[in-house]
């Protein structure tokens, strides 16, 4: 195994520097400080209690960077080097920065596996570096918000082999030299936060004037056909506010560089002073056009060009660049990246410009979704109020109720949000906190989660109702929920409830439960009469509880069917599984994972869609498919939401072969599983829970609602249910039970 060590240079950091060093001290195998010797703070003390024996160095400061960082890297006997500053800290996994820059690269942590910042280290611990890399570029994330969105961030050299040959070179700027530019890798997932205190940072503006201004005049006068020091004076006089001297050096440095990205830097830097500073907003839109032909992959262009369209009020142009940018992930530079652009920036930009053509749904949507990204943030709750409250007003909905929404995958709660919509102001949000919960009339959540357990905690005056699917009631988070705080449990499948009441019996006297199924959306479907075909249809996830080995074994006994896969695998063994498994099939193919609104054009192809999970709680593929008159083949198991199931390949050759009745599937969605027949079950639920929390209902009330015929699945659950085969389709069908 590799050993780290942790190599500071450091003067004056007294307020940051314990929290620098603890988030490393257990990750490091060394840690070596180097102390500026006029330091007059509490560093010399702080420093001396967490460097390693031996490790502590004083040093008198001669505008050199290079030379004290080159000094510690020396005193350092370990494999590697990392490089940490006394206001910088790797985040700890509860740290927000490390969710935002997954979020700004477009992974969705739910499907993909990604590292935090710290197992990032330990991983390189544990295996080193990958042959032939010698310097790993990590993101550096400056001056990050609350909601752990940095002011900027870019990746920066800061892991390296301890070899003699890698340091530091250039008094002012340093940079790591002496390796081989094609043995340097970028790793995003390491992430240091760089957060200066504002009194430093201003003590720093004061030195940047004084050395680095002083240092970048040296160099170029040392090399006047070096366009490097020209670059960073245009960036620090822009960082000093010098905006004529910042574009002085700007146009000078473009008349020398050709180098693609730090051009590319230059001419969006310079453009924005053309736009905001100068007004020339002709010029500017010149510049980032220019800027677009080097770097395609940058969202900052594209934002420019919708403020300067903006200006003139040209806001369908606006928006045009505003969805553009929507397109472009943060990429992996070592140039300066706006953390604002590539989170929250695009929505809140197109919230303005639809608040100016007055169309405010549009602009309640953006303002939403800024909310992801910067949750109870106080001025966007206060514009999105103002939205909603305009918007009731031209609707004549005098309604000031407010729904909260908690489903962290967002999911299956559209639907919820839309039919509530107008009795409520509706919110969805992956996560609650306190300004959501204080806002809210009524508080939904989606999943027996973390989200639940958390909050639950918490005392409640408004109906708080918990949705459960399936998977929760195999795991242990039930148990750490304060059900006294929630006032329904909802089920989607009574096998599930029963499941979940027969694991944990005493759940039962602190919360009222009832079972909902889940509905779907027939009209979303195009229905036609079909009739035994040649191609059997996949579509969902690829995890274990779906029974991808089921699947695999009938791919191979039925050659004579072709089988299309559209998914996203949940299980990296399971992909290597599948795909060593039907490399010799020629039968199957796979097409990846299918967009929402793209489903119905999938489903066009397929004669037959098969589900062998060993358990559900319900199968929307499969409901979907069925509005489409598509044969179902369902593993037998309980809770299946068709009558036909089949156990051995035998069995599942006679379905195949056996009638084929379109309409008799559809029918059967739309009776027993439509999305209206379980939105008025909920309504009915939501509205009696409400009575019920504000001591409105009357007992003739109570009775009604308790006799009503949309809600007998809202039963109270009794042991005794059949739960064997198909028995549970008549427990989940409910009214025809009790009709």
């Amino acid at each position: 195994m590799p050993t780290i060590a942790a190599c500071l240079v450091v003067k004056n950091e007294g307020e940051t520097l314990v929290a620098a060093l603890e988030s490393v001290k257990d990750i490091m195998d060394e840690i070596v400080i180097g102390v500026d010797d006029s330091s007059t703070d509490r560093t010399p003390e702080i420093a001396a209690h967490y460097a390693s024996p031996g490790k502590l160095f004083h040093f008198t400061w001669d505008d050199n960077f290079s030379r004290v960082r080159n000094e510690a890297i020396k005193r350092a006997d370990t494999d590697l080097i990392f490089i940490l500053d006394g206001h910088e800290f790797v985040p700890a996994d509860s740290h927000p920065v490390a969710e935002v820059m997954t979020k700004m690269r477009y992974i969705n942590v739910f499907e993909q596996r990604t590292l935090t910042p710290r197992s990032f280290i330990e991983q390189v611990r544990m295996s080193g570096f990958p042959k032939p890399y010698d310097v790993v570029c990590i993101n550096l994330a400056m001056n990050t918000d609350f909601f752990g969105i940095p002011q900027l961030f870019f990746i920066q050299p800061r892991l390296f082999r301890n070899d003699g040959k890698i340091h530091y070179a250039s008094a002012v700027h340093n940079y790591v030299d002496g390796y081989d530019r094609d043995h340097a890798m970028g790793c995003p997932e390491g992430i240091i936060v760089h957060n200066m205190p504002p009194k430093r940072e201003a003590q720093r503006k004061i030195q940047r004037k004084r050395m680095n201004i002083s240092g970048l005049y040296a160099d170029h006068r040392r090399d006047p056909d070096d366009a490097r020091p020209l670059f960073y004076l245009g960036n620090t006089h822009a960082d000093l506010g010098n905006s004529k001297k910042a574009a002085h050096w700007y146009r000078k440095y473009l008349k020398k560089s050709r180098f693609g990205e730090e051009r590319y830097q230059a001419l969006q830097q310079l453009a924005i002073l053309e736009h905001r500073f100068f007004n020339n907003h002709g010029i500017a839109r010149e510049l980032v056009i220019e800027a677009t032909h080097l770097c395609w992959n940058r969202k900052e262009p594209f934002i420019l060009l919708a403020e300067i369209a903006v200006n003139t009020k040209q806001y369908d142009e606006a928006i045009h660049w505003l969805n553009l940018a929507d397109e472009i992930p943060a990429p992996v530079t070592v140039m300066f990246l706006q953390g604002p652009v590539y989170s929250y920036m695009c929505d809140l930009k197109r919230m303005e410009c639809y608040a100016a053509q007055n169309d405010l749904l549009r602009a309640a949507q953006c303002a939403e979704r800024v909310l992801s990204w910067r949750p109870g943030d106080p001025q966007i709750i206060e514009t999105l109020n103002g939205f909603k409250t305009t918007l009731r007003r031209q609707s004549k909905d005098t309604t000031d109720k407010n729904m909260l929404i908690v489903d962290k995958l967002m999911s299956f709660t559209e639907p919820i949000a839309q039919a509530f919509a107008g009795e409520y102001t509706v919110v969805r949000r992956q996560e609650c906190d306190e300004r959501w919960k204080g806002w809210a009339d009524l508080a939904w959540f989606e999943w027996c989660d973390e989200n639940i357990a958390l909050w639950s905690q918490h005392d409640w005056h408004v109906p708080v109702i918990c949705r459960l699917h399936s998977y929760e009631s195999f795991g242990n988070i039930p148990t750490h929920v304060n059900w006294d705080s929630v006032d329904h449990l909802i089920f989607v499948a009574d096998h599930i409830r029963h499941k979940f009441n027969e694991q944990w019996p005493e759940i039962q006297k602190h919360v009222e439960q009832s079972t909902i199924p889940n509905g779907v959306d027939a009209n979303k479907y195009t229905f036609r009469a079909r009739a035994r075909g040649k191609t059997i249809g996949y579509l969902g996830y690829f995890n274990s509880k779906k029974g991808i080995e089921l699947l695999v074994q009938a791919m191979w006994a039925l050659p004579d069917y072709v089988f299309r896969c559209a998914g996203q695998f949940q299980d990296p063994h399971l992909l290597y599984y599948f795909q060593t498994s039907v490399a010799e099939m020629h039968n199957v193919y796979f097409d990846g994972w299918i967009q929402p609104e793209r489903k119905d054009e999938w489903l066009e192809r397929v004669d037959y869609l098969i589900s062998p999970s060993i358990v559900e709680s319900f199968g929307f593929s499969i409901a979907e498919a069925m509005c489409k008159g598509i044969k179902p083949l369902i593993h037998h198991r309980v809770g299946a939401i068709w009558h036909e199931t089949w156990r051995t390949i035998d069995d599942l050759r006679n379905l195949l072969e056996g009638p084929y009745e379109s309409q008799e599937y559809r029918d059967h969605i739309v009776r027993f599983y439509s999305l209206e027949r379980q939105i008025q079950a909920t309504k009915s639920l939501v509205s009696y829970l409400v009575g019920q929390k504000h001591g409105k209902l009357t007992a003739i009330q109570k009775a009604q609602f308790a006799a009503s015929p949309i809600v007998t699945s809202l039963q109270p659950y009794s042991a005794d249910l059949p739960i064997a085969d198909h028995d549970v389709e008549k427990v989940v069908q409910g009214d025809e039970v009790h009709g």
